[in-house]
């Protein structure tokens, strides 16, 4: 199954996930990976890391475990530097008995080439590209991109639209609030931050609105989220090249009051 960024497999009794960031240091990856499945853990799993080779290469992993007894399976997840490109994340989710198969799954998808496509053989399920159901089109020089519960609008000037589906509208806020200081730590530029009224498909909520004043050229990034037709929804938006304040690509979700 195509994804934003990689690829995610879906075997029997075990998933996996690849996905590779250009530019992206794999410190930066790393932190914001743990922050992230750390909030979505929200208390209920334990955590422990080390420090491991993949593939020839030096990586760290963080290995999660549910408190609770009962919960057998086991994640990792493992970030490592590819030279010349970017940072790579690779996972494994799989039951106790099948933890010696995910790190041989590991080390396989640590070695594959970058953005490289699945192993011949392997079918691909293409997602339908849809926000909380409704069906999302590309603007003209723009591609779609869809993984399971997420999905891209990606357009040749650099703008980009980015979803998320979550299981519960809880996580909300803290999705809004690691997304924006995952993009700070990224970006590394100086930036103006505020809070302005927005709506996603039509639905009021609030938006964080980052300026960032970077030499090069001005660049707009929105992130919010709210509940839409019954589904926790979250999403970004970039502006790229265009003089637009917001991107075509944003258009037919984002808009403020």
């Amino acid at each position: 199954m195509i994804g934003t960024e990689g690829w995610s497999y879906e075997c029997r009794g075990f998933s996996a996930i690849i996905s590779d960031h250009p530019g992206v240091s794999a410190e930066s990856l790393w932190e914001s990976s743990r922050r992230t499945f750390e909030g979505q853990a929200a208390g209920r799993m334990k955590f422990e890391e080390e420090s491991v080779t993949l593939a020839g290469r030096k990586a760290r992993i963080l290995r999660m475990s549910a408190k609770a007894s009962e919960d057998q399976e086991k994640s990792s997840f493992a970030v490592l530097s590819v030279e010349g490109r970017g940072g790579r994340r690779v996972l494994c989710k799989a039951a106790l008995e099948q933890q010696a198969l995910c790190g041989r799954v590991l080390e396989k998808l640590a070695g594959n080439g970058w953005r490289a496509a699945p192993e011949a053989g392997v079918t691909v399920k293409q997602s339908e590209v849809a926000l909380a159901g409704r069906e999302l089109s590309a603007p003209a020089g723009c591609k779609l991109l869809a993984g399971d519960g997420d999905g891209r609008i990606e357009c040749g000037d650099g703008s980009r639209l980015d979803w998320t589906h979550l299981p519960e509208a809880s996580r909300l806020k803290t999705f809004v609030r690691d997304g924006v200081e995952t993009f700070k730590d990224i970006v590394r530029v100086p930036y103006v931050e505020l809070r302005i009224p927005c709506a996603i498909d039509g639905v009021r909520t609030e938006c964080t609105h980052l300026r960032m004043l970077d030499p090069a050229g001005r660049r707009d990034v929105y992130f919010g989220a709210t509940e839409v037709r019954g589904v926790a929804t979250y999403i970004s938006c970039i502006s790229g090249g265009s003089s637009r304040e917001l991107p075509q690509a944003c258009q037919q979700v984002l808009s403020f009051r």
